[in-house]
């Protein structure tokens, strides 16, 4: 294949033998001379035809974590009977992957037989499966007139990025269902071995073994020591993510994965319902390859549109009352944009005995992309969207259920662990 270069010779060339011809001025005609010679020089220095390049791809795993950095090596051996004066390298990546170091477009020269190397480093930005490559080469004469270019197939690699989740060291949910198992819910029992939360005042039904005797004689009244037990609980952790939800789908599945962690931990059985345009389920259990599994589909999970509100309205109810018991934990997870949507989830919330709204704020994850965020109209959206959503919570809120709102700027496990700095907005059933 012959590069512009060739075409633009020859189009100087002829111009030129035309203003001779025309002009009849030998001068033109003796200046085609250098072009003639450039001109057979191109076509007798063609590259090679076939370049006999083994290209070899080093990738320690395929399993990555979101954000995780991964160094990819290329080996190229020039196993052909030519010599390659200008070898150009490029190694394809997908869209959700950005180059940290280095390039994956190299420039370099291959004697017969000889091998290079090279390395960069990209980070996986976004969740997923990608494809890294094919490589394509291209192969040029030293005076750059031709080049072949081929396509190496057998370096496509498939990698997949897991979502990522943050560690949650305290709890600030409650249940009104706890087990007696141990567990990351607690609640005040008598006894003996538990754990200690503060000091009250003496009853007479209390053992004197609890009695505290330091604050007893400070303030000159029996004072005893109360305990708690830690006991499970059954959860369902339930996904919104519908169309409207495209956009902070992220940090819900980070929130998703985080809770997931943090229950089974404490062998809590946890279950998982996602709402699309279907319902996918995962029933209630407390092994920790429940977080495996809950990954993995995570991992593909994209929002879509709800064709038909109603057919998926029956799926939403038939799947929670066939599998998931009325007092296990409800937490669901929306940031409750879409008016339909919204009240098949309240409806949910309503008929289960213990559940609460965990609400992400969209208008917050988008606001942070606005560059000109003191320009008038896009103030006035911005409020708008405010007015909208808040009509939204107000309405979860009248019904009489629980609402937690998450500012997505805040890191999840920070707005957890400091849950009852933040306002919680809470209904009267």
């Amino acid at each position: 294949m012959f590069t512009p270069k060739i075409r633009w010779t020859l189009a100087l060339f002829f111009t030129i033998l035309l203003l001779g011809i025309g002009f009849q001025e030998w001068v033109f005609l003796i200046s085609l001379i250098p072009l003639i010679i450039l001109t057979i020089f191109y076509f007798f220095t063609p590259p090679p035809e076939k370049l006999g390049l083994e290209i070899i791809r080093e990738l320690d795993q395929n399993r990555f974590q979101e954000g995780e950095h991964i160094e990819i090596s290329l080996r190229i051996r020039n196993k052909g009977k030519q010599a390659i004066d200008m070898l150009e390298i490029i190694d394809v990546l997908p869209k959700q992957v950005s180059l940290k170091n280095s390039s994956n477009h190299i420039i370099t020269s291959l004697d017969v037989g000889e091998e290079t190397e090279f390395r960069y480093v990209v980070s996986c930005d976004y969740r997923g499966r990608w494809n890294l490559g094919p490589t394509h080469v291209r192969a040029r004469n030293f005076i750059n007139s031709a080049f072949v270019v081929e396509t190496h197939d057998n370096t496509e690699d498939k990698i997949i990025v897991i979502p990522n989740f943050e560690i949650i060291r305290d709890m600030p949910f409650r249940t009104k269902y706890p087990k007696i198992s141990d567990g990351p819910f607690h609640s005040k029992l008598k006894g003996e071995g538990l754990d200690f939360s503060g000091v009250r005042e003496y009853n007479h039904s209390d053992s004197l073994g609890r009695i505290n005797w330091p604050a007893t004689a400070k303030y000159n009244r029996l004072f005893t020591n109360e305990y708690e037990l830690f006991r499970t609980a059954d959860l369902l952790l339930v996904l919104d993510a519908t169309e409207k939800s495209a956009s902070i789908l992220e940090d819900q599945i980070k929130a998703v994965l985080s809770l997931s962690e943090h229950f089974l931990k404490y062998k809590c059985r946890v279950g998982l319902m996602i709402i699309r345009d279907a319902v996918d389920r995962f029933n209630l259990s407390s092994s920790r390859q429940q977080l495996l599994k809950f990954t993995e589909k995570l991992i593909d999970v994209q929002a879509t549109k709800v064709e038909s509100f109603n057919i998926l309205d029956k799926r939403i109810k038939n799947n929670i009352n066939q599998y998931f018991p009325m007092n296990c934990l409800t937490i669901i997870i929306s940031p409750l944009i879409h008016p339909t949507i919204n009240k098949m989830l309240i409806d949910v919330a309503k008929r289960r005995r213990n559940s609460f709204f965990l609400v992400p704020s969209i208008i917050s994850s988008e606001w942070r992309f606005i560059k000109e965020k003191e320009s008038s109209v896009n103030l006035l959206v911005h409020q708008s969207l405010l007015l909208r959503r808040q009509t939204e919570i107000t309405r979860v809120f009248h019904e009489g259920l629980v609402v937690f709102e998450w500012d997505v700027n805040t890191p999840f496990s920070v707005f957890m662990n400091k849950l009852k700095q933040i306002a919680v907005k809470r209904g009267r059933r």
